[in-house]
C-alpha cells in the first residue's frame, strides 16, 4: 500500500510504503499524484519513506516505478529515499 502524507512545500510529494506495494498502488495513488503535481510545478521533489511494515514490491510496481521515471526524466529537482531495510537501502545508493 502507498499513502500520500503531508507535503511540507508545493513543489514535495511524500509518499509512504506499507505492505506489500502494488502496481495498482502505484496506479491509483503514487502516478496520479506526480501527474498533477507536474501540472502545477516543472519540478518536483520527491520523498518516499519505506515503512517499518514494508515487505517488498511486485513486479509490476516495480515496472510502473520504473516507466513513470523514464516519462519524465527531468522532472526529478530531488528525490529522497528513507528506509531501515536493507536492501532498499542497497538499492539507492
Amino acid at each position: 500500500m502507498i499513502e500520500i502524507t503531508s507535503n511540507q512545500q508545493d513543489n514535495v510529494l511524500a509518499f509512504t510504503a506499507h505492505g506489500r506495494v502494488t502496481g495498482e498502488d502505484y496506479e491509483s495513488v503514487l502516478i496520479p499524484a506526480i501527474e498533477a503535481k507536474l501540472k502545477e510545478k516543472p519540478k518536483i521533489r520527491l520523498l518516499y519513506n519505506f515503512g517499518s511494515d514494508f515487505s517488498g514490491f511486485e513486479a509490476k510496481a516495480l515496472w510502473d516505478d520504473a516507466k513513470v521515471g523514464l516519462q519524465h526524466p527531468t522532472a526529478w529537482e530531488k528525490i529522497a529515499v528513507v528506509s531501515d531495510n536493507k536492501w532498499v537501502v542497497g538499492a539507492t545508493k
